[in-house]
């Protein structure tokens, strides 16, 4: 199961252009896997962007998905 947040996160740490290290709701996570990456289409009927998707395992064993969309990261969905 999982839900669904779109919280913005504060990236502390890059590499490769992906967050290494974050802060969300006043935790820091540290990345230790990605899982996956990919992109997903915008509403091009509403003229909307295509977002950026990566799912990643933290240091504290969170599950999350997060989405770059204009140059903002933000926490998408947590996995249970």
């Amino acid at each position: 199961m999982s839900r669904l947040v779109r919280r913005p996160l504060a990236v502390l740490r890059w590499k490769d252009d992906l967050p290494l290290s974050f802060v969300y709701e006043g935790q820091r996570h540290q990345v230790r896997w990605i899982l996956d990456e990919w992109w997903e289409m915008g509403e091009w009927w509403r003229a909307g962007r295509d977002r950026r998707m990566v799912r990643v395992w933290t240091d504290v064993g969170a599950c999350m998905d997060l989405e770059c969309e204009e140059g903002a990261w933000r926490v998408y969905r947590i996995w249970d």
